[in-house]
This record gives structure tokens, C-alpha cells and sequence, in this order.
């Protein structure tokens, strides 16, 4: 799953590659006029979308919104793997305790997920 960047409507302005907290959002080649998103960084937060004025860039067809990301209370161990790779510091706790996520604050971008060595990161889509 990852965004796409229509390269007709793409201007080259760069704010995606500005907002792109992971570097997904790269000018493929210098002579082109258009960006590209590199699914293997892209963590399918949206940000790039949010941000591009031109509405140049979309969900690809396998894209599966995350709606929610949560930690297991009961699975977690406080190692704090997720809250050292979360991007905005939307989790907070104390070591060997459960952890917690600010859903006001979570980008719903899921390296959390991908870091937690215990699964007891959940992550929903819709």
C-alpha cells in the first residue's frame, strides 16, 4: 500500500517531499518535472495528500485507510521500541509499564506497529 502521484497533474512544487516525514516523496529523476512516492518508505499517513494543493496525489489501488492505532495494554512490556520510532511523539510511558498513545497527536502512519517486537500494537483500517 502506498500513495501515488499523478505525474500529469504534478508541478514539482516539493511540498510533499517537505511534509514527508519518512522521505517517500522523491524527484525521480532531475530532468523530470514530476515527484514519485517510494512505496517501500511510504507508511501511508497521508500527509504528502493533505498537503499537495493540487490534489496531485492519491491512494493507490490496494490502499486501506488506517483508522485507528491503539497498544494492547495487557501485551505491552514498556520496552518503548514504538515511542523511540514514532515520527510526531504520539506515545508516552514508562519503562516496563504499558505505553499509550495521544490519538490527537498520532498520525496514524503505523511505524509504531512495525517496531513493536511484542504485537501489541494495533493498528485498524477501514
Amino acid at each position: 500500500m502506498s500513495y501515488v502521484i499523478n505525474k500529469g497533474e504534478c508541478v514539482s512544487c516539493g511540498v510533499c517531499g517537505f511534509v514527508c516525514l519518512f522521505g517517500a516523496a522523491v524527484l525521480k529523476e532531475e530532468e523530470k518535472d514530476y515527484y514519485t512516492i517510494n512505496a517501500e518508505k511510504c507508511t501511508d499517513c497521508g500527509m504528502c495528500a493533505e498537503a499537495c494543493m493540487l490534489k496531485a496525489i492519491t491512494p493507490d489501488a490496494d490502499y486501506k485507510k488506517v483508522v485507528s492505532v491503539t497498544i494492547n495494554q495487557e501485551k505491552c512490556i514498556g520496552c518503548s521500541l514504538c515511542a523511540r520510532a514514532c515520527p510526531v511523539k504520539a506515545i508516552s510511558g514508562v519503562i516496563k509499564q504499558p505505553y499509550t498513545i495521544n490519538a490527537e497527536r498520532c498520525i496514524r502512519c503505523g511505524v509504531c506497529a512495525s517496531k513493536c517486537k511484542k504485537d501489541s500494537v494495533d493498528v485498524l483500517y477501514a
